[in-house]
């Protein structure tokens, strides 16, 4: 945040941005991001919109909670895979950042795995739900 407001700051009011600041941040926020969606996805606290919750009958909203995470799941994996399709182009071309000359593959290989790791996360929350009869009910306690 203060990397942002410091390249905000200088861009608008001294009309003279940082120097790479903006490839730094671009490397800060997805790392950021994925780094934590693992957790995130294992523990389901994602943000969800429970639009139909109230449509929905307890008997069908583990049904859906399966359904829910199953897809999350796929989207995860055919992320991960274009992620890591993307990087060994990286890795194939030498491709390396305009400002820094900071190699591309690593970065986007670490996104890649961490993607793959989402995906497991949504898997196993779903077999919970098959296997051991996670309780939705649980979830809505918090709420």
């Amino acid at each position: 945040m203060l990397l942002t407001f410091i390249d905000v700051t200088g861009r608008y009011v001294f009309n003279s941005p940082l120097p790479a600041l903006h490839e730094i941040i671009s490397f800060m926020m997805p790392g950021l991001i994925f780094c934590i969606l693992p957790l995130v996805c294992s523990r389901e606290e994602h943000v969800t919109i429970d639009l139909l919750d109230a449509f929905i009958h307890k008997p069908f909203k583990r049904i859906q909670a399966i359904f829910v995470n199953l897809i999350s799941s796929a989207a995860m994996f055919f992320l991960a895979w274009r992620l890591a399709e993307k990087s060994a182009a990286h890795f194939e071309f030498d491709e390396v950042t305009d400002d820094l000359y900071l190699i591309l593959w690593p970065f986007s290989l670490s996104i890649a795995i961490l993607s793959a790791v989402a995906a497991l996360a949504l898997l196993s929350n779903v077999l919970s739900y098959i296997a051991e009869g996670k309780n939705i009910t649980q979830q809505s306690e918090l709420d």
